[in-house]
């Protein structure tokens, strides 16, 4: 099974190239990718305890940056490796991460050759991946060589759990590599246990993000520049088509509301400089944050795109109503537990089919409003303006949501120690 996995992903490995050049994605730190480390990195994990930490993307980096933290002040004997896949993930785990000893490079490709010469290099102890990332060939090598594999903050969504179930034969034993699964939710488990894999071997532990207030709480200031005289409109983490409706919306409002202005942080933050012609194509006036000084005024029909990773959980303070995006245009959603830990009033979309769990108890606590289309956007939008009180309720609500989800943190680095001891 193996053999053919191999040729399946080389195929698809050389087929992509020519696009990763074309989409500007090929960096000079790629050849990481084919298991090459840097030999000043190699000599050092030669002589440490290594404990190596895997997320994908700027989502999972974020997810686990407070579990790696409080790994780092548990275990300071043990190097701890962070590797990701995407080049703004691996950015984001620098920045974030800068000061605290940690190694960040990126993830080799899965051809059994490379796992192999990747594991021989970082000698990891233990090996902790984050969210829903099922590595065949790593995971198999990692369990020949007896490295315990947890899966932390772990989640199934409803379409990769249909594609799963399709491939059960192929998944059970890749899964069945993996020494403990930490799930966000008792669905996330049983959709696990579905796949094949014992009950023992399985944790609900919670969602990592309802634990990150208490790093978002300690943010310096150079994050807050923009001026606080202003009511701002977030768009967090929007996909295509939003910003579009977005624009629309903040047109309709400005005469109401003068005193509104419109920021846009896109997911994808290669897609800044289509949004800046978008809003000019709208007649509005545009900035990139990146170009933005402090004390600068912005014009009545401002609106900022934010052309830099890393900012949005910080510039959530400043708003005074939030939209989170991949929920109207687009499937699936995005964190809305972000500027619910500041107390802001949330909107989003219909779709928000990768936070089900996370939903599910946010509108128990009717602690945020859902719309179906963009006129109910607009509608709710206005209506929240109108009534400060109503916003801070919201808000308020929102926030002590996020402490009712707390604690998946505690319960994951209990389960890590057990095999790192």
């Amino acid at each position: 099974m193996f053999i053919l996995y191999d040729i399946i992903f080389l195929i698809f490995a050389i087929g992509y190239m020519p696009i990763l050049i074309l989409k500007k994605k090929w960096h000079v730190d790629f050849k990481m990718r084919f298991g090459f480390v840097p030999v000043d990195v190699e000599k050092h994990l030669a002589d440490t305890k290594n404990i190596w930490i895997h997320a994908v993307s700027v989502g999972e980096v974020l997810a686990v940056c407070d579990l790696i933290l409080r790994i780092r002040n548990k275990f300071p004997e043990h190097q701890l490796i962070i590797t990701t896949v995407t080049k703004t993930g691996n950015d984001l785990a620098k920045q974030k991460l800068s000061g605290k000893d940690v190694i960040v490079l990126y993830a080799p490709l899965d051809l059994s050759w490379i796992v192999k010469k990747f594991i021989k290099k970082i000698r990891p102890e233990i090996y902790i991946s984050a969210e829903t990332e099922f590595w065949p060939n790593l995971f198999y090598a990692l369990a020949k060589s007896g490295v315990p594999i947890i899966q932390v903050n772990g989640r199934i969504s409803d379409r990769s759990f249909k594609h799963y179930l399709l491939a059960k034969l192929i998944m059970r034993p890749v899964l069945n590599c993996v020494s403990r699964f930490c799930m966000q939710s008792p669905t996330d488990a049983n959709r696990v246990f579905e796949l094949g894999v014992d009950r023992g071997r399985i944790e609900v532990c919670g969602n990592l993000k309802f634990d990150l207030a208490s790093v978002v709480d300690n943010v310096a200031e150079e994050y807050l520049k923009l001026p606080v005289k202003y009511k701002f409109i977030i768009g967090g983490s929007t996909h295509d088509g939003e910003e579009d409706i977005l624009a629309d919306i903040y047109l309709s409002l400005r005469s109401e509301f003068p005193d509104v202005r419109l920021i846009i942080v896109p997911r994808h933050v290669e897609r800044a400089l289509d949004i800046l012609d978008l809003m000019k194509i709208k007649g509005l006036s545009a900035v990139k944050y990146s170009e933005y000084k402090e004390g600068d005024d912005l014009s009545s029909d401002a609106v900022i795109i934010v052309d830099v990773i890393g900012k949005l959980r910080m510039l959530y303070r400043l708003a005074t109503l939030v939209f989170v995006g991949k929920s109207l245009t687009s499937k699936g959603g995005q964190n809305m537990i972000e500027p619910a830990v500041y107390g802001k009033p949330i909107i989003v979309g219909p779709n928000t089919q990768n936070f089900k769990d996370v939903m599910a108890l946010f509108l128990s606590q009717n602690a945020i409003v859902r719309v179906n289309d963009p006129q109910e956007l607009k509608d709710q939008m206005k209506l929240l303006l109108k009534s400060p009180e109503k916003m801070k309720q919201l808000g308020e609500t929102a926030k002590n949501t996020v402490d009712i989800g707390r604690g998946a943190t505690d319960r994951t680095l209990a389960i890590i120690t057990d095999y790192i001891k």
